[in-house]
């Protein structure tokens, strides 16, 4: 049985969550990339060194006719009866992409797919985390987004996989492609950072994430915010992590006034360690953090940064050794 393997990120470089969506195609049948969007050359290249991917293939497009979701999710559906699943990460893209595909074929894709029991049975949660169900297939082609921290990236191969070039040309006129925006940053991507401060509304009152930021930076950590801390305007939307934001599975989570809503959690349950500051004794993160401080944020914030970046063993942090 075939599954299609849709890349991730169309902007910027490979993405290491393609590895992980080929892990998941490779449980459920043989494995074909379609690397397409910008950068789908990098992308390209890069997937076919991923052991289980039988083929590559590599979406080429004039520039009338550009790798938006709508013209990508016209193309996926023609390819669609070559395939038993087609699957992508449940990122940004993943998301947008795939109900459109679903829209076209007249099916409902299956989103954030933690495990495959069988090749028709699936594991997926709902209630923000709270409850798994378990999905069994009865409609094929199948299209699924899979949670980007549930399963493990594939190794890398010795024999590259062949590719196969395809062209995009034909446009959907629903809008109007402005072109592609990269934001650049020093700091580590959140889907892949090892360590992550997010603020949350508690930082309201001074108006300012520079508490978060400057603790990340000491840590050598991508910071990332809850969506009150969004909504407040106290950080960009690309930071929000969450049900309605990025999935992250980080070795340690450092939360500043961060409250611990259902859906925030909901992106941070994957977490090795959590760490919660809030002066909040009663804040839902103290429930399921391994370590919990009731303290004024922006004090406990300063002097954790002077401790950890003398060096905390991060690895033991489970079991509160410290050296």
């Amino acid at each position: 049985m075939k599954v299609l393997v849709i890349a991730s990120d169309r902007l910027g470089a490979p993405s290491a969550a393609t590895a992980r969506a080929v892990t998941a195609g490779m449980q459920l049948g043989t494995v074909d990339l379609l690397a397409a969007g910008h950068a789908s050359k990098d992308k390209g290249a890069a997937g076919r060194l991923l052991a289980g991917v039988e083929k590559v293939i590599h979406v080429t497009h004039a520039d009338e006719f550009p790798p938006s979701t709508e013209n990508l999710a016209s193309l996926i559906a023609r390819l669609a009866p070559g395939y038993r699943w087609i699957l992508a990460v449940h990122d940004g893209f993943g998301a947008d992409l795939i109900p459109r595909v679903g829209g076209l074929l007249a099916t409902s894709p299956v989103t954030q797919v933690s495990a495959i029991t069988d090749p028709v049975t699936l594991i997926r949660p709902v209630h923000a985390g709270q409850a798994m169900v378990r999905v069994v297939l009865e409609r094929f082609p199948a299209l699924l987004t899979i949670r980007p921290t549930a399963f493990p990236p594939a190794p890398m191969s010795s024999s590259p996989a062949p590719v196969m070039e395809l062209e995009c040309v034909q446009a959907v006129p629903s809008g109007r492609h402005e072109g592609f925006v990269s934001i650049s940053s020093q700091r580590p991507d959140l889907s892949q950072a090892a360590i992550i401060v997010v603020g949350g509304q508690g930082l309201e009152s001074s108006g300012s994430f520079a508490a978060v930021e400057t603790l990340a930076d000491r840590l050598g950590a991508a910071v990332g915010a809850t969506r009150g801390a969004v909504d407040a305007g106290l950080a960009s939307s690309d930071l929000q992590i969450g049900q309605t934001g990025r999935i992250v599975a980080p070795d340690l989570y450092i939360g500043l006034g961060v409250s611990g809503a259902i859906q925030h959690l909901a992106g941070i349950k994957d977490a090795k360690v959590i760490v919660a500051i809030n002066h909040d004794p009663d804040a839902p993160l103290h429930a399921v953090a391994d370590f919990s401080l009731v303290a004024d944020l922006f004090d406990a914030a300063a002097h954790m940064g002077q401790i950890l970046s003398k060096g905390i063993d991060i690895i033991n942090l489970k079991h509160g050794t410290v050296r």
